[in-house]
């Protein structure tokens, strides 16, 4: 089925399988956008996911602050360009999401401008949340003694401009507003879309987008600040139809969206937190805490610092908000600040006139536990009171969160900064399988999942190395003390300051001190927006320049071998894990971006690998997105479970086809494999769109350093072995040493525009061959001879293609559930002399000797304890809820299509002498690796698997 260009359609006919997120720009419009249809048809994406495309500030980057709600933005290029820019879209099979913005718009439009004018006798008084007093509201414009000046119908005052005379009053710029606005934001003012009628003139173009079929999704910007996000959501689905909604709602810890909730799920950050964790070795928390509290003589818990940075932003930003809430519960403003500053989520979730849920009781019952006996009486009027209380109380929850937590605590608590992301906590260290696992069976079907976004702190590959040292505080520590001796400023930043600029790397001082300026402002303890101190920021600018000048490079490529590690596993995972797969702009290669201008600096296209991380990044990226479009959307998700005693250090899981059904699934567990026939319409002919392309290098494979790293024995000159002493813990530069990924010679692209489109089918993906992999040009004999050895001694679970049809549900589960294999007697034979010694080593006599002694210790605890938990009955897996959900999935007759396979905690396997005898028993069949065309069934050992990239992205090969 072809998509003709400019065809009408009806909406929510074309869901997608995956997004692309492009941040639109008077530089970057609509015409920019369809230039790079054919890349991203390539690249394997289903929809384009632009940023907000109605009339903003003419100068504005991002589009968030707009200004008129009936014109598509004429700096990208006006409606006209918009259709065209669809029709070119729809040529290469791709849709369209856009990004809308319900909550507020700029205060410089025509509506406000006729409210200040003729005040509640407006015709649009009722589009926005005024607090009239006296009939007039309060503009905080005043910052110096320069008297307004009178210019006919016009008052003037510096660049702002207003009616003369009007139903306002200016105050000083540092006052709250007579207004709702965004966050403490006061040139946005919040907009009144609970009234259907203020919905649909907001609402009017998105509407003749969907209606024309030229929009197929939608992304709700900050629906916390609505008077009622359900009500609102549910007025959009009646009006837009089946339209793909996703919102951006920020969940804290184990708090999961409201299943009442008119949309398909979140913007990801809930997954992003979760996938980073899986990454993060639990053993690196405290005397990575212990090296950050001494540091910088911060508290080593978490929680008081994030209390005090809430007290400190409703001290700061929010008086008038906490002022008309105490009006309207008749509450003390003191207990109104310490509720607000206790709240632990951005929602509460109540409803005026209904009974408040069970769980938005204790969640305002366990925030007011903390608080003193002055709160009672708030606590009865927010969860019982009056609609204005209950509301203004929803409505002042995620601004606190917002700039308490998000723009201010976590940039004072930051022990390890990859856990410092929106949303996340980063005093949880770590996310295990399991927890996992049990996420990802719950997770909406059509949710969508990310890794960066234009709000992320720091990109996806910035977190990926910062990861790393969750795994080696000891050398982080070293090297930190060694930069801290040449070169220090500000305790309270410092610390912050070389984790991201070692993750950064290379990075510029102007980027560097920008950042800087950023984090400190944010952090509140020394400068801020509204507090400037031009000597602290120019010693700041002179220790930025000072310390991108020191060595700090030579560190980061050290680690990089497992920062590719986590960056690729974390890659896989998100594109294949249950939900839509979101590509934020240019991180379909690495990306060293810091939070936000710097996160959207342009992108040039097509991307082009500069280092075989990008190479490796790219052919996981582009196999990933062509095999989601393959599957379909709302695909069976499998979890599966490695055998042996590095099994902790392997993430995997199956997924089926769009059209599997799964019935009987245990309680609490979403039916998110029941197809949706508009998946299955617009799956079966945009997956023929780009056929079988393909980046793999021509020549030396990219990760041949990275996993020297990871599967050679730990030997005395391995670098993460280095002492802690300045000598021995400097990179080892010998050229016996297995080089960093970063090595110039390790860096070059291995592919170009040529490899990247190879002219083979998606059907069958053909690994390209090289001097140093030879490959035969049947597949059959993809296989080296100790794939094969390996396979021939595991013969018993080694299926015919036909095979599967005849098994029992029991027979189905037996493999899927992981039930205990016995080892053959021949097994041994398929490992190498060297993977025998690997493990004669064994884990215990390979602890970095610059590790701290409690490192040490935590970690002999992890490698016994992983132990026994190898040696463990599957069945006690199968009683979990990720084991009941195998079971459901084997009983319904799912056959997976694709095998994802990770890597998790690099250096742990490194230490550990590689995988030794780890095996994965894969589900019946044959399986082809997308990344490397080898084939595969049966039981594998995880070494041959994962020998050439620590990822693996299997296909079934033999239906």
């Amino acid at each position: 089925m072809s998509r003709p260009p400019g065809t009408s359609r009806p909406p929510g006919l074309f869901r997608p399988v995956s997004t692309y997120r492009v941040q639109l720009t008077p530089d970057f419009g609509f015409a920019q956008v369809a230039e790079i249809a054919g890349y991203l048809r390539d690249l394997g994406v289903s929809h384009v996911y632009l940023s907000p495309i109605l009339q903003s500030t003419p100068e504005s980057r991002h589009g968030y602050d707009v200004t008129d709600h009936s014109r598509i933005r004429e700096e990208f290029g006006g409606a006209t360009g918009f259709r065209e820019m669809a029709q070119q879209l729809a040529a290469q099979d791709l849709g369209i999401v856009v990004d809308i913005v319900p909550n507020h718009m700029n205060t410089v439009n025509a509506q406000f401008w006729s409210v200040l004018k003729d005040g509640p006798a407006s015709p649009y008084a009722s589009w926005f949340d005024i607090d009239w007093v006296d009939g007039k509201v309060a503009l905080p414009v005043l910052g110096d003694d320069t008297p307004p000046v009178v210019d006919g119908d016009v008052l003037r005052y510096h660049e702002h401009a207003f009616p003369h005379p009007g139903h306002y009053r200016l105050v000083d710029w540092r006052e709250g507003p007579g207004y709702r606005r965004f966050f403490d934001v006061s040139t946005l003012i919040g907009l009144r879309v609970e009234d259907p009628a203020v919905l649909f003139a907001t609402h009017e173009v998105i509407f003749w987008l969907l209606d024309e079929g030229l929009v197929d999704g939608l992304r709700v910007d900050h629906p916390d600040g609505l008077a009622d996000p359900r009500g609102y959501l549910e007025r959009l689905r009646a009006r837009a139809g089946s339209a793909w909604t996703v919102v951006e709602k920020i969940l804290i810890g184990p708090e999961r969206l409201p299943a009442d909730w008119a949309c398909d799920g979140t913007t990801g950050y809930d997954v992003l937190n979760r996938v980073n964790g899986l990454f993060v070795d639990p053993a690196g928390k405290e005397p990575l805490i212990r090296l950050f509290a001494g540091l910088t003589g911060q508290p080593a818990e978490y929680r008081p610092v994030m209390a005090q940075a809430k007290q400190e932003v409703l001290d700061l930003f929010f008086g008038a908000e906490v002022d008309r809430l105490a009006r309207v519960t008749s509450c003390d403003p003191a207990a109104v600040r310490e509720l607000l500053a206790a709240m632990p989520v951005y929602r509460a979730y109540v409803v005026p006139g209904e009974p408040p849920p069970p769980s938005a009781i204790d969640t305002v019952e366990l925030a007011a536990a903390s608080c003193s006996a002055a709160v009672r009486p708030l606590v009865q009027e927010v969860l019982y009171g009056s609609a204005e209380a209950i509301v203004r109380f929803q409505q002042a929850c995620g601004p606190v969160m917002a700039k308490g937590v998000e723009d201010t605590a976590l940039y004072r608590w930051f022990p390890l900064a990859c856990l410092n992301e929106v949303g996340g906590e980063p005093d949880v260290f770590g996310v295990s399988v399991e927890e996992f696992h049990e996420f990802c069976a719950d997770l909406p079907p059509y949710t969508m999942t990310t890794l960066s976004t234009h709000d992320t702190k720091r990109s996806e590959d910035v977190r990926a190395r910062l990861s790393v040292l969750s795994e080696m505080p000891g050398e982080w520590a070293a090297a930190v003390a060694e930069w801290s001796a040449q070169v220090s400023f500000d305790p309270h930043l410092d610390y912050l300051a070389w984790q991201n600029l070692m993750a950064a790397w290379p990075i510029s001082a102007e980027r560097f001190t920008d950042y800087l300026l950023k984090a400190a402002r944010e952090a509140k303890t020394a400068i801020s927006w509204v507090n400037p101190d031009p000597d602290y920021e120019r010693r700041l600018r002179a220790f930025a320049e000072a310390a991108v000048r020191l060595p700090v490079g030579g560190f980061t490529e050290r680690i990089d071998p497992y920062a590719v590690s986590n960056s690729l596993g974390a890659k896989l995972v998100q594109l294949m894990m249950p939900g839509v797969p979101d590509v934020y702009q240019g991180n379909e290669t690495t990306d060293f971006s810091l939070v936000d201008p710097d996160n959207r600096r342009p992108v040039t296209y097509p991307r082009k690998p500069e280092t075989s991380w990008d190479s490796a990044k790219l052919l996981v990226t582009t196999q990933a997105l062509r095999l989601r479009r393959r599957l379909g959307g709302a695909a069976a998700y499998l979890p599966l479970r490695a055998e042996g005693a590095r099994a902790e250090h392997v993430i995997a899981f199956a997924r089926g086809s769009a059209g599997d059904v799964v019935r009987d699934v245990p309680a609490g567990h979403r039916p998110e494999t029941v197809a949706d026939h508009r998946t299955g319409a617009v799956n079966d002919h945009r997956s023929q769109a780009a056929a079988g392309h393909r980046t793999q290098a021509a020549g030396d494979h990219p990760h041949q350093a990275a996993n020297a790293y990871l599967n050679q024995a730990a030997t005395s000159d391995h670098p993460l072995r280095a002492a802690t002493s300045d000598d021995q813990s400097r990179a080892a530069t010998s050229d016996d040493e297995p080089r960093a990924a970063t090595s110039d010679d390790q860096l070059r692209a291995a592919t170009s525009d040529d490899q990247l489109r190879a002219a083979t089918s998606d059907d069958e993906p053909r690994a390209a061959t090289s001097d140093h992999q030879p490959q035969a040009a049947d597949e059959r004999h993809a296989q080296t001879a100790d794939e094969h050895h390996a396979q021939a001694a595991d013969e018993h679970h080694t299926r015919t293609a036909d095979e599967p049809h005849s098994r029992t549900a029991d027979e189905a589960y037996a493999q899927v559930a992981d039930e205990p294999h016995a080892h053959s007697a021949d097994e041994p034979h398929a490992r190498s002399a060297d993977e025998h010694h690997a493990q004669a080593a064994d884990e215990p006599h390979t602890q970095t000797a610059g590790e701290h002694q409690a490192r040490a210790e935590a970690g002999e605890r992890s490698q016994a304890d992983a132990g026994a938990r190898a040696q463990t009955d599957a069945g006690a897996w199968a009683r979990t809820e990720a084991g009941e959900r195998a079971r459901a999935i084997a009983e319904a007759g799912m056959r997976p299509r694709a095998v994802v396979v990770a890597t998790r905690l690099p250096v742990g396997l490194a230490a550990s002498g590689g995988w030794g005898a780890t095996t994965l028993t894969l589900p019946a069949g044959t399986w082809r690796d997308l990344l490397t065309g080898g084939l595969f069934t049966g039981r594998i050992p995880l070494a041959h698997l994962l020998g050439q990239y620590p990822v693996s992205l299997l296909e079934r090969h033999d239906l």
